[in-house]
């Protein structure tokens, strides 16, 4: 799986890292991740543009692009689960879903909210 990261030089940083995508990706079942060629941490503010939600999935390209920049990393942990979750669900469509496929990512949500995956940042956060 192919991850990655959009170029920006300022704040707001990405909700979640390189590393903590390719955990949810080992955490999730396999089924999930086969729809999916690369994933995208889109340089781009998602108030600043027109997409209708933060974790999108284009099937043709295979592509599943992230605007994480200045949202919360559980949210968009979520987001990115249920995603996964809907892509291989024909009748995710349905809105009435959605409680379903919360109840189906709870356990890989929480092993990764569990696990804390330390990057340059966190790390440099902590010892200052």
């Amino acid at each position: 799986m192919n991850v990655v990261i959009g170029k920006f030089n300022n704040e707001p940083f990405h909700a979640l890292s390189k590393k903590e995508i390719s955990l949810l990706l080992k955490l999730v079942p396999s089924e999930w991740e086969s729809q999916v060629s690369s994933v995208v941490l889109s340089s781009k503010i998602v108030k600043k543009t027109k997409v209708a939600k933060p974790v999108e999935y284009n099937a043709t390209s295979k592509q599943l692009t992230i605007f994480s920049r200045g949202l919360v990393r559980e949210d968009i942990a979520r987001k990115f689960l249920l995603e996964l979750a809907s892509i291989n669900t024909e009748e995710a469509a349905n809105s009435d879903l959605d409680g379903d496929l919360d109840k189906v990512i709870k356990p890989y949500l929480d092993k990764f909210l569990k696990a804390r995956v330390y990057t340059k940042r966190s790390l440099l956060s902590i010892y200052q």
